[in-house]
């Protein structure tokens, strides 16, 4: 966990130094290296065939399944980048990860769960993604999404990395529908082949309801 934790850190800080203005060339190269060692070092541990603009890519550590216990950690809940762990109640959890909130099929799909999350609330729906609180709030606000919860793993990308979400090419959360139960195991998953396809929402909110009686 600190290892990964550290390895976090350092790719933030060679992000953040990237993005600043380098005078001496030996130093923009030095990053350069870490970075490529740091990426090389994420390794696939799972057999997902995925697909991001017609290429395969590959997702990090290994495949979460059914029986799983979802690996808890804190995660960016609002724009004053306050941290929680969204496991610790006792409550059903459905939970939709996408590479971005802010795209034709993420929308599309968070908007369709959203209308779930007001018809059940007694289930936590989320919507994670590694968009900024900022980004995420925003395009809340601009679609009247209030029932399900966007929740960020931007900040140091863990909860990607320790449940087998992360595409190690795009820094970003594959397109997935988990429901959990009230002991955070995992009971459905769909990790969708082809990023530019649509989860099947009706399959897992059909499994939801038989789940709930």
């Amino acid at each position: 966990m600190k290892k990964i934790i550290l390895n976090s850190l350092i790719l933030l800080a060679i992000i953040s130094c990237g993005n600043k203005t380098k005078s001496k060339t030996e130093e923009v190269k030095g990053i350069d290296k870490k970075y490529l060692e740091y990426v090389d070092s994420l390794k696939s541990e799972n057999d997902l065939k995925i697909r991001m603009d017609e290429e395969p890519i590959i997702i990090v550590g290994k495949k979460l399944k059914v029986g799983d216990k979802i690996t808890q950690v804190p995660l960016a809940v609002n724009t004053k980048l306050e941290e929680k762990n969204i496991f610790d109640d006792k409550n059903i959890k459905v939970l939709y990860t996408a590479p971005s909130l802010d795209t034709k099929v993420c929308s599309i799909q968070t908007k369709i769960l959203n209308d779930e999350a007001q018809k059940n609330p007694d289930i936590k729906f989320y919507s994670v993604t590694e968009d900024t609180p900022f980004a995420q709030a925003r395009f809340c606000t601009e679609n009247d999404i209030n029932g399900i919860k966007a929740i960020s793993d931007f900040k140091y990308h863990q909860f990607g990395l320790q449940n087998g979400l992360f595409i190690k090419e795009k820094g970003l959360l594959t397109r997935a529908l988990i429901i959990l139960d009230k002991d955070n195991t995992v009971k459905y998953i769909e990790y969708v082949k082809d990023e530019k396809n649509e989860a099947d929402i009706d399959k897992a909110l059909a499994f939801l309801q038989k789940m709930k009686k």
